[in-house]
């Protein structure tokens, strides 16, 4: 889709946002109590009195009421007493979200399977709550609440684009995230529009800046905390229901990095992650929150294991392909290192022997030249055999360079000690003097028979 048109649909759907006063045809009960919390004169009592008007919603509350989410010490019996344990803020926002986190606001068509994504969501939930009870935040129930609504923006997206949104998954495996994809197709992504839902609905300032990780200016140190909380709790869960789940080993690095960034230890983590299956399925049940059976949760789970496992033994493979190429190329420089130096040294016996050559010629022109006739032929034998040494030394070694050009790996593999040249070069001097003194003889047997 042009950019055009993906930043036309934009601006339709935020303004959608902003003049629909019934964007997912919620119940008259919820209006009724989202209106009750903003008036000025605002009465806890009149807000037990709508509760109690919806059945379902009034069984919802005071079961997340009485359940460890809040760890109170006596039972809650009446929906008064629900709205004071819980606070006004935490009952307006689970009235919002056990409303919504129904499947038949999910269409069909959209691509999304509602069991999927709400236990993602309630993951989420559960996981955001267990790390701020780690990091022993005052309100960590408010991190329960931000985990249940910081995807509600793809609710909306299913509930009124279906079509466009099954475009949106139509990107996997051609765009980095499920993010990426629906800034693509639609110009903007879930995460941005539960913000401004939550804006909206006019949930509590501190919530509504955490909701969607929305980048906002000079955010409080409480809200930079909460963001990075429910940051790490969606990293910490898979995202499967849409299928744009990142490589594992990328996630467990982005995890560890959170985590880090709030100093929470490998340990806590450990502590939040032995204990999410249960939460979830509690958080669930007191939801009233179809997330399907036990074993549909265990079966899921057990994918994720052997994807896991899978993964672990892929990167176990390539980290041995990676030791075998290091350990090849650190044979291979140390062969060249070993090569090198023994060209150096081989082209130190040339450079002496040339010198040797060079020396001797040059006392045996000045001789000539000084008319010191006699001393030159005295010690033109000696002069010779230098020359002839050095000549020797200079094939020698030429041979040498030669043979080990042309040497494999293995034979230079480990350390110079391996080519002992200065045997090496003496044993082939050996064998021209022994090859010079035959064809001596010959030459002299030649001139006799002759």
């Amino acid at each position: 889709m042009s950019a055009s048109v993906s930043n036309k649909l934009r601006d339709k759907i935020i303004a959608r946002i902003n003049d629909d006063s019934n964007l997912l045809s919620l119940p008259q009960s919820l209006y009724q109590i989202l209106n009750e919390v903003d008036k000025e004169d605002f009465s806890a009592q009149r807000l037990a009195e709508i509760i109690k008007t919806d059945p379902a919603l009034t069984a919802r509350i005071l079961s997340l009421a009485n359940s460890t989410f809040y760890q109170r010490f006596s039972r809650t019996t009446t929906v008064n007493q629900a709205v004071s344990v819980l606070g006004v803020s935490t009952v307006k926002c689970l009235a919002l979200s056990t409303t919504v986190l129904k499947p038949e606001l999910i269409e069909k068509n959209s691509g999304i399977n509602p069991k999927d994504f709400f236990t993602y969501v309630l993951l989420n939930a559960a996981t955001a709550e267990s790390l701020a009870r780690e990091l022993k935040l005052k309100a960590s129930e408010e991190m329960f609440i931000i985990g249940l609504l910081n995807d509600i923006g793809l609710i909306f997206l299913v509930h009124h684009y279906p079509s466009e949104y099954r475009q949106v998954l139509s990107l996997k495996g051609k765009v980095d995230s499920l993010s990426c994809a629906e800034i693509e197709i639609l110009g903007i992504d879930h995460y941005e529009i539960s913000h401004l839902l939550a804006k909206k609905w006019h949930l509590p300032e501190e919530m509504a800046n955490s909701i969607g990780c929305q980048t906002i200016e000079n955010p409080s140190e409480k809200v930079k905390k909460m963001q990075a909380i429910i940051n790490l709790a969606s990293l910490m869960n898979p995202e499967n229901f849409s299928g744009f789940d990142c490589a594992i080993e990328d996630r467990l690095a982005r995890v560890n990095q959170a985590a880090d960034n709030l100093s929470l230890t490998r340990n806590q983590l450990d502590s939040v992650t032995g204990k999410l299956m249960s939460s979830t399925i509690e958080a669930a049940e007191h939801l009233g929150v179809d997330i399907g059976s036990i074993e549909d949760l265990l079966a899921k789970a057990n994918k994720e294991i052997w994807k896991a496992y899978f993964t672990i033994e892929q990167l176990f493979k390539i980290r041995q392909d990676l030791n075998d190429k290091l350990f090849k190329e650190e044979r291979y420089r140390s062969a060249l290192e070993a090569k090198n130096a023994a060209m150096a040294t081989l082209f130190h016996y040339v450079n002496n022997a040339i010198m040797a050559v060079y020396g001797r010629s040059q006392i045996m022109r000045q001789r000539k030249q000084s008319g010191q006739s006699e001393i030159l032929l005295k010690d033109l034998d000696k002069d010779l055999n230098i020359i002839d040494k050095s000549i020797q030394k200079i094939v020698a070694v030429l041979d040498e360079v030669k043979e080990i050009s042309q040497f494999e790996q293995d034979k230079l593999t480990g350390c110079t000690e391996a080519i002992n040249l200065d045997d090496r070069i003496d044993e082939r001097i050996s064998k021209m003097d022994k090859e010079q003194k035959w064809f001596v003889w010959a030459n002299k047997e030649n001139v006799t028979s002759g």
